[in-house]
């Protein structure tokens, strides 16, 4: 049944895939709680890999969603094409107000459809093109001439974007100063907004999969969640709690997650002997239960956007070990909600495990401004209101005149944001 309301601001969100992540959480987030601010929502998305899972059962009965197989995470020409061309079809049958494009592929293609549809429109009917760079492949991803491949590529697609969110400062400065990608009043910062309560409502005695696992209430536990690629480096985590071990303490360590270096770092923890030490407990939906486990959320990645699993601990009230990359600064204040390390210094990454895991006071005062923190920051209401202010005005800059924003539309925003 289709439950669109005419009355309703349309948004095409496009997505290459609702893989279990933080893009595929946030997507969803939106799709639903925007719903009550006046919009319905169509998300467009591809097809997870078989490693990565699945958050596509998280989109609400009120969300439209469409699932193209031939859109994905990889480059794949053809496929490419196929999935251009039914995003075009998809924008011009919908005829929406909003185009949001979230990840590199989708990026790409549903803004150059929805620069198509435009062309072909009157200014009082354009859609309103946005995209969200929740991380980027700007450095580190790619060769040096890939690199620049990828660099012209986004610029050219910033001069057909009407807004570029950045999920934090350190990436807007990256898109304006470094890059180039846009001109600093196309760029606003928009920080994520997470599903928090349940996290913020836990307890610190409360359950954990210890006996599960086999591991002692004494034990301390590090934890970390999130893909398993070589972009996490999750080598250096697991020689880390190698030379942690053999200074004698009771340590244990949690990775949740797939991903392609799963099978590698299995090996890897066989050949460290720390198979007794490291549980592998792949994708993990009860997430109270999974943080219960940790007394210490740990991170080694090479680069990195805004970590949503740090975002989670910390609202968890555990503190972060992490590298200093992208956008972690902006979420872990160093030596007050966790400890921080430049990349690739694993002996101040190993320094840092050892100071939280001998420190109980310590994880218990980071744990409690963690929490703090993130709850300030990280809620999904103000997430809702920031983009829901952030259409509102584009829609009347592109647009010139009155939109579907009716009066009553305007009348539940100032209500729910008083609330």
């Amino acid at each position: 049944m289709d439950r669109r309301r005419p009355e309703a601001v349309k948004i095409v969100r496009v997505i290459a895939r609702l893989n279990i992540g933080g893009p595929a959480r946030h997507v969803a987030l939106l799709a639903d709680r925007l719903h009550a601010r006046g919009y319905d929502t169509t998300v467009v998305f591809g097809q997870s890999e078989l490693n990565e899972g699945s958050f596509e059962d998280l989109l609400g009965a009120e969300t439209r969603s469409i699932k193209l197989a031939a859109l994905g995470r990889r480059l794949r020409p053809w496929n490419d094409l196929r999935a251009f061309v039914q995003l075009l079809r998809i924008i011009f049958r919908e005829q929406p107000d909003v185009v949001h494009t979230h990840t590199a592929k989708a990026g790409m293609l549903g803004r150059s459809a929805a620069a198509i549809y435009n062309a072909t429109r009157p200014r009082h009917a354009r859609s309103l093109v946005v995209h969200t760079f929740h991380g980027h492949v700007l450095d580190g991803y790619f060769g040096t001439a890939g690199n620049r491949a990828v660099r012209a590529i986004e610029r050219t697609l910033g001069t057909i974007t009407d807004r570029i969110v950045a999920i934090a400062p350190h990436q807007r400065d990256e898109l304006v100063e470094r890059f180039h990608i846009a001109p600093a009043e196309k760029v606003q910062v928009v920080r994520l907004g997470l599903e928090l309560a349940p996290l913020l409502a836990m307890d610190s005695a409360g359950p954990s999969l210890r006996s599960e696992l086999g591991w002692s209430e004494s034990d301390v536990v590090f934890g970390y969640v999130g893909r398993l690629v070589p972009i996490k480096n999750l080598d250096v985590l697991l020689r880390a709690l190698a030379r942690i071990v053999s200074s004698g303490p009771a340590v244990r360590l949690v990775i949740a997650g797939e991903g392609t270096e799963r099978q590698r770092l299995e090996r890897l923890t066989a050949d460290l002997r720390l198979t007794d030490r490291v549980a592998f407990v792949g994708w993990r939906r009860d997430l109270p239960l999974l943080y219960g486990t940790f007394d210490i959320a740990v991170l080694s990645s090479r680069n990195e956007g805004t970590p949503v699993a740090a975002i989670e601990a910390m609202a968890a009230a555990r503190p972060v070990v992490a590298t200093r990359v992208g956008g972690v600064s902006d979420v872990v204040a160093d030596g007050e909600t966790g400890l921080l390390a430049d990349a690739g210094d694993a002996d101040r990454l190993v320094t840092a495990m050892i100071r939280l895991a001998a420190d109980p006071e310590a994880r218990r005062r980071m744990g409690a401004a963690a929490r703090n923190r993130v709850a300030q920051k990280y809620g999904v209401n103000r997430l809702v209101v920031d983009l829901d202010r952030l259409y509102r005005a584009g829609l009347q800059m592109k647009r010139g005149a009155s939109t579907k924003l009716t009066a009553e539309t305007e009348r539940v925003a100032l209500q729910q944001t008083k609330e």
